[in-house]
């Protein structure tokens, strides 16, 4: 495994917390743009983390759990995304 590939443990968390985001901005009625601008990243890093590929500092973390206006543990331990949604905005999720 080289330097910058994920553990097991790490790589679930991160695509649970890809998932996640994604499910609190289609819940929000948010584009990935609406999203970007409002938390101060670009477009292609929020496709990153909804993606669950990569790592994510904490002040972007910290910045994303604002716009849903969570805290960054909720965002983190996911007790802010129990949202429920409708069956065509569940088309496309990573399970």
């Amino acid at each position: 495994m080289s330097g910058h590939e994920a553990t097991p443990d790490v790589a679930a968390f991160l695509r649970a917390l890809g998932k996640r985001v994604r499910v609190l901005r289609i819940w929000h009625d948010m584009t990935q743009e609406q999203v970007a601008e409002t938390a101060g990243i670009s477009r292609s890093f929020i496709s990153v983390i909804e993606q669950g590929t990569h790592g994510v500092d904490v002040v972007r973390l910290v910045r994303l759990a604002a716009v849903f206006g969570l805290s960054l543990v909720e965002l983190l331990d996911g007790t802010g995304a129990d949202v429920a949604l409708r069956p065509e905005q569940d088309e496309g999720l990573p399970s």
